[in-house]
């Protein structure tokens, strides 16, 4: 269902013009153009900065150079006829804002926020939604635009009405509330302008899509941490508007996706299996699953969370920890797990896919949960059953549970996690290659030297911390407090996101070689 969205007299589906200029150096106009977008950024930046200079809140400033390069990003069709400038004014500023928060520069936009990471999500944010809109289809535009339509004014008016009730004394958690409405509220709203303006679709569809929309946006703008909603809220507009456009989602579908994502989480965080925020991300992966996947993608994954949640839950330790109130699985242990499979079902969710394509994406998809399955079921196996592990590092026995070890059983059971996600993917036809044993041959190889890429990190690179009673830690054991080996930012987390990462790559290896 193709269609224009016009800016004032112009049309924002420049596609004529995207045909006309496939080549990679830029002419002379767009020279121009993008000498003048960096100048006129740039002044919008030091524009922050002055009004800062001059007494206004840095949270004021921040939110006003957000709301100009969100209006920008969703004006680009207009200035330029083809998406390469844009990429290229991305890139210089993926750089340019990261340096600049590495060296605290321009406090107008980084002092209210300085942990955030959100002046760079914004434009990784453009080169990723580029990839699945305008290099695709011009005629795909209108949700490349009101994604960052949506950015840059429903963003900002949430941040407004909850740094107001903040200030007039309302409790956190109603000024956080409040917010969040907002922001429905300005998404909502946006979507219906855009959706009603540059797509054929009926009054029923355009209202449908954009509760849909907002109803996506909206948690995931809540849950984003640390600025990532830049990155998050328009990857997700387009990954609901997009497949309504291609109709390989209805809008029905939608609404039954959100429902299964609201009582998976629901039931997760129920279960203690995940705390509130990661049972949000955990129900917005199930919603993608059965909304952008199917049978082939969601049993997988329901074999993966469910398989890996019973063996933590049946642990000995676990229910006493439970009772004592231990922290649940957080959405940043969602994400390191699953993170690389939601990426290869959203990619295959938006591009034109058949044959080698989608079987590539589907590869990356059962990779990388193998790959997580085999760690899992490693450590929890391992922990309970297996004597004292080996450590890759140092050869020497070490207590079980300790990153960088293996173990017969452990490897064991590694094994047999990566089989039950390789084995749901084959049953339901998963389109990977087709030979049946040369797919799970494939798929559980690829766990398996993902588990074990897990374990040589874990061993050599892993941060490891010294409690004051000698204990070893995986933890800070406070605030600021510099690793004993191992580099601070691989924790955990990060581990898991490379083996995943490695499953996922070399089962991709894998069906590029056989294909």
């Amino acid at each position: 269902m193709p269609g224009r969205f016009c800016f004032g007299a112009v049309s924002l589906s420049n596609s004529e013009s995207s045909v006309r200029m496939p080549g990679l150096p830029l002419s002379g106009t767009e020279s121009l153009m993008v000498l003048g977008a960096l100048v006129g950024l740039g002044g919008l930046v030091g524009l922050g900065e002055s009004l800062r200079a001059w007494g206004l809140r840095a949270s004021t400033t921040r939110r006003l150079v957000h709301t100009g390069v969100g209006l920008f990003v969703a004006a680009t069709p207009v200035l330029f006829g083809r998406p390469l400038p844009v990429y290229l004014l991305a890139g210089v500023f993926t750089v340019a804002n990261a340096t600049a928060r590495a060296r605290h520069w321009w406090p107008g936009i980084h002092a209210a926020r300085p942990g955030s990471w959100g002046t760079v999500a914004l434009p990784v944010s453009v080169i990723a939604a580029l990839g699945m809109t305008w290099s695709i289809a011009p005629d795909r535009l209108f949700a490349f635009q009101g994604a960052y339509l949506v950015l840059a004014l429903a963003d900002p008016a949430a941040s407004w009405v909850g740094e107001r009730s903040t200030r007039s004394g309302t409790a956190p958690l109603n000024a956080t509330v409040r917010g969040s409405l907002t922001f429905a509220g300005v998404a909502f709203g946006l979507s219906v302008l855009v959706l009603g303006g540059g797509t054929s679709w009926g009054l029923g569809a355009v209202v449908g899509a954009a509760t849909g929309a907002a109803l996506v946006a909206t948690p995931v703008e809540a849950v984003s941490a640390r600025g990532w909603d830049n990155f998050f809220v328009p990857v997700a507009l387009v990954l609901v508007w997009v497949p309504l456009q291609e109709e390989t989602l209805r809008i029905g579908a939608l609404g039954g996706a959100l429902l299964v994502g609201i009582l998976f989480g629901g039931l997760a965080h129920g279960a203690d299996a995940l705390d509130l925020r990661g049972a949000a991300v955990g129900g917005l992966f199930a919603a993608s699953l059965v909304g952008l996947g199917g049978t082939a993608w969601v049993v997988p994954g329901v074999v993966f969370f469910g398989l890996s949640s019973a063996l933590t839950y049946v642990q000995d330790d676990r229910h006493a920890a439970a009772a004592a109130g231990a922290p649940r699985r957080t959405e940043a242990q969602v994400l390191a797990n699953g993170g690389v499979a939601w990426a290869a079902l959203a990619r295959s969710a938006v591009v034109p896919s058949g044959g080698a394509v989608l079987a590539g994406g589907y590869a990356v998809f059962v990779g990388a949960l193998a790959a997580a399955a085999a760690d899992t079921w490693a450590t929890e196996v391992g922990t309970r059953f297996s004597t004292a592990p080996w450590s890759l590092r140092t050869g020497r026995r070490v207590a079980a549970g300790t990153s960088g070890a293996v173990s017969v059983t452990g490897t064991v059971a590694a094994m047999l996690g990566a089989a039950s996600v390789a084995g749901a993917a084959v049953l339901t036809n998963g389109p990977v290659t087709g030979d049946v044993r040369g797919d799970v041959a494939l798929l559980v190889g690829a766990g398996l030297l993902g588990m074990a890429a897990d374990s040589l990190v874990g061993a050599f690179l892993q941060a490891q911390y010294r409690a004051d009673s000698g204990e070893w830690r995986e933890t800070p054991p406070a605030q600021g407090a510099a690793p004993v080996r191992g580099w601070a930012p691989m924790g955990n987390n990060a581990v898991n996101f490379v083996g995943t990462t490695v499953g996922g790559g070399i089962a991709l290896a894998g069906v590029l070689l056989v294909g």
